[in-house]
């Protein structure tokens, strides 16, 4: 079983949205980048176009027969920082190394094919090259990613109060702009351990195997090739190897596009997934319902009860809205929202809120008071328009009466296009809770509660 804070004691996994690394030894994780590529957030998108581009820079090499121009590129050692991997005592694993790294090149040069077509998915390089494996597509991604991660962790700190020190050395950083790796120093935090920095991963682009991976495809696609021919899937009375898979695979491309478009088409059940935690949902909701009794109403509290909410909503909606900051302000400085999340999700009804009220990101506007005002309601509707959707919450401590049910009618049939503005209180919060503690998605109270206000909207 993993445990929840064994570097930062105070934070439980569930009520943050990156993964929190041990002290000692790797997690069993890997990024993977078809959660970068399906997701709905643009950065993540533009991040996993920059994979693809930095593996075209390495066949463009490979192709003018530039081999050390190809290993400059495609060189991955593995990064400590994040703690992801297979080894169980230290963070130091081999990544691609140079001989892996040779191998990647090999297993290109003599795929003319996958050269002529080029690479959609960096993970399609377990289905041509015997040394790829899972961990190793997720140490492709965290290098050409560790730039992005760094900005993540800093956000990160700076939303949960974390330590962190000045100038900590990074080395192999990517420039995706120069195209060129760097090395720099960093305000980072740091592992208590070793001395060595931490990088965050967001969860949302976690898994213990890469949605497109090698077992998976021997299982799927190129069995159904081996029975196409009137073959058992086994080689001389045994299970193909891997190195008999590839070869294969590096000529009969076709094989490895329909695997593709198999699992592009199956996107909406590749999921971000945990390994087990030692305090898992139930704990983790135990504890936000008795915070939630500690803290009084009161500007005095304010700042704890919006950490609270931050907390909540994120043990509660994670991966669903991600990337929960606090305290967004607009370019000039004037209009100032408690909480945004980032509307990454697959069901059905937050990908109505996306489409029917241009709501990629959901605002939550946090009111630590127990007589909320019609005035909050027309302060939180301004801030609701073309550049965060025109769907947002308040959350307060009460919930509404009939006077302020009139108001966010108003406020939705005043408005063209139509704002909805929603208000979750203390009673909401914890019914939440106690639905994300037994494991069950929150998303059809959420819809319900929608389509209540609707109902009496008409």
């Amino acid at each position: 079983m993993i445990k929840d804070s064994n570097v930062f004691p105070q934070l439980r996994q569930l009520e943050v949205d990156f993964v929190i690394p041990r002290l000692v030894g790797d997690l069993p994780l890997c990024i993977d980048p078809f959660l970068l590529f399906k997701s709905r957030d643009p950065e993540l998108r533009t991040l996993h176009t920059s994979i693809v581009e930095h593996f075209a820079d390495g066949v463009s090499a490979i192709a003018k027969a530039d081999e050390l121009g190809a290993k400059y590129i495609l060189d991955f050692p593995e990064v400590a920082e994040i703690g992801f991997g297979y080894g169980a005592s230290d963070k130091r694993g081999s990544g691609l190394g140079k001989i892996l790294t040779t191998l990647l090149i090999g297993s290109l040069k003599v795929s003319p094919a996958i050269m002529e077509r080029g690479i959609r998915h960096v993970e399609e390089m377990q289905l041509i090259s015997p040394g790829i494996g899972p961990d190793r597509v997720g140490d492709i991604a965290s290098n050409i990613l560790k730039e992005y991660l760094i900005r993540y962790t800093q956000r990160q700190c700076e939303v949960h109060n974390l330590t962190i020190q000045s100038l900590v050395p990074i080395s192999h950083v990517y420039d995706s702009t120069e195209r060129c790796w760097r090395d720099g120093y960093y305000d980072l935090p740091v592992n208590s351990e070793d001395g060595r920095a931490i990088l965050f991963v967001p969860r949302r682009i976690v898994r213990q195997l890469p949605w497109i991976n090698y077992d998976n495809f021997v299982k799927t696609e190129f069995r159904a090739y081996l029975e196409a021919r009137n073959r058992t899937g086994r080689v001389a009375g045994r299970a193909p190897s891997k190195a008999e898979v590839t070869t294969t695979s590096r000529v009969e491309t076709a094989i490895i596009d329909a695997y593709i478009k198999q699992r592009e088409q199956q996107a909406a059940a590749a999921q971000p997934i945990l390994p087990p935690l030692e305090n898992g949902s139930a704990g983790t909701g135990e504890s936000l319902l008795v915070r939630l009794a500690a803290i009084p109403p009161g500007q005095s509290d304010a700042t704890a009860y919006q950490g609270l909410v931050l907390d909540i909503l994120t043990f509660v909606f994670c991966p669903d809205l991600i990337d929960g900051r606090l305290e967004e302000r607009t370019i000039d400085g004037t209009e100032r929202r408690d909480i945004i999340f980032t509307n990454d999700s697959d069901a059905t009804f937050l990908d109505y809120v996306r489409t029917s009220h241009d709501s990629l990101f959901v605002m939550f506007e946090v009111k630590n008071t127990d007589d909320l005002t019609m005035a909050a309601l027309n302060q939180a509707a301004t801030y609701l328009g073309d550049r965060i959707g025109r769907l947002g919450y308040i959350v307060t401590r009460k919930p509404p009466g009939d006077n302020l049910l009139r108001k966010q009618i108003s406020i939705f049939n005043d408005s063209n296009p139509r704002k909805v503005l929603l208000i979750l209180s203390d009673f909401d919060l914890e019914e939440l809770i106690k639905i994300r503690m037994q494991d069950v998605s929150p998303i059809p109270w959420l819809q319900r509660h929608y389509r209540r206000f609707r109902t009496a909207a008409q």
